[in-house]
């Protein structure tokens, strides 16, 4: 079977931000938070929407319901917009992720709520909601919509309901298992970087999610940036992880840098070379309590390869975990490699 072909321009000319790639319909608005005023509030179920739309239930809900004067702790039951809230799915450095659903058709979502309480964190939140609004992937998770308060923003997106990878490696998967999940992300970091021009740079386990079929969706562009081409490799490290990111899925060059943060799409292939070792082995190839021995260990590039792992893997992973960004695979080589294949 002939392999697919994949662009060959590993970054995009300096004049370059985006490709005109198809835009999702997300939008923005701004919205009141209102809260039911009854003290014993049902909750909220995917079988209750129904009654919830009812002319009956939305006339009665007009006396039920009020605005809420300070809208900074968010509670199940509350409706914004066309949403009801949930119980807490998750928690990010500056946001928690809700369960919520859809009133007027009772579809489940996911909610991100981030309170508007940092300038530098609001910034940051600008360029996630800029940069995620304009991709569109199936294995991607969608922003539908950006629902604005007086204190916070809620990222309404895709719900995934069989969690996160990291609830799915407390034992090595299967090579066959894992191939299917990693495929599906390498397709999306494909995307990405081919036609997107992105560096996701916080690609880890949490961060790659699984709907009900089971199917990979990639999330969080809190440190997405724009890719860059890599200018020179960096010699000697300034030990430091103030670029943001999870440290044990960190690229070398990027703990070298005294320029911030490397968006040149190598780093990424580093942090996919660290999670497929996780998949296939159960845990992660360099893993300390100290992080300045993690940075010293990942500096050095020595992790243990089992002998039960195929060849074509084995040399798959070496090339995902080349200490030399330059010599590192290119997602087109990693989705065209043996192993894959």
């Amino acid at each position: 079977m002939k392999d697919k072909e994949y662009p060959t321009h590993p970054y995009p000319s300096p004049s370059t931000s985006t490709s005109p790639i198809k835009k999702n319909d997300c939008w923005r608005s701004k919205c009141q938070l209102t809260r039911n005023n009854n003290s014993a509030s049902p909750k909220i179920t995917s079988k209750s929407w129904e009654n919830m739309k009812s002319p009956a239930a939305s006339f009665l809900a007009s006396f039920a319901c009020s605005p809420i004067e300070k809208d900074g702790d968010e509670q199940e039951g509350d409706e914004i917009d066309d949403y009801v809230i949930d119980k807490i799915i998750g928690y990010g450095g500056f946001s928690i992720v809700r369960k919520g659903f859809r009133i007027s058709d009772g579809k489940k979502v996911a909610i991100k709520v981030h309170k508007r309480d940092d300038d530098n964190e609001d910034e940051r939140l600008e360029r996630e909601i800029n940069i995620w609004k304009s991709l569109d992937h199936e294995h991607i998770v969608r922003l539908e919509k950006v629902l604005e308060t007086d204190n916070a923003a809620f990222i309404i997106c895709d719900y995934c309901e069989n969690g996160n990878l990291l609830d799915h490696v407390k034992n090595p998967l299967s090579e066959q298992e894992a191939k299917t999940i990693f495929r599906q992300l390498c397709e999306a970091v494909r995307y990405l970087h081919q036609d997107a021009r992105i560096c996701h740079k916080d690609l880890k386990l949490e961060n790659i999610l699984l709907d009900e079929n089971n199917k990979v969706k990639l999330c969080d562009f809190g440190l997405a940036i724009c890719q860059q081409p890599m200018i020179e490799l960096p010699m000697s490290p300034p030990m430091s992880t103030a670029v943001g990111g999870s440290l044990a899925y960190m690229a070398p060059e990027q703990l070298k840098s005294s320029n911030g943060v490397i968006g040149c799409p190598s780093t990424d292939i580093w942090s996919l070379g660290i999670i497929l070792y996780a998949l296939v082995i159960g845990k992660l190839p360099f893993h300390d309590d100290y992080d300045l021995r993690l940075q010293q260990k990942i500096l050095s590039g020595q992790y243990e390869v089992p002998r039960h792992l195929s060849s074509d893997l084995q040399d798959l992973l070496s090339h995902l975990l080349d200490l030399d960004p330059r010599q590192r695979y290119t997602i087109q080589q990693v989705l065209a490699s043996p192993w894959l294949n």
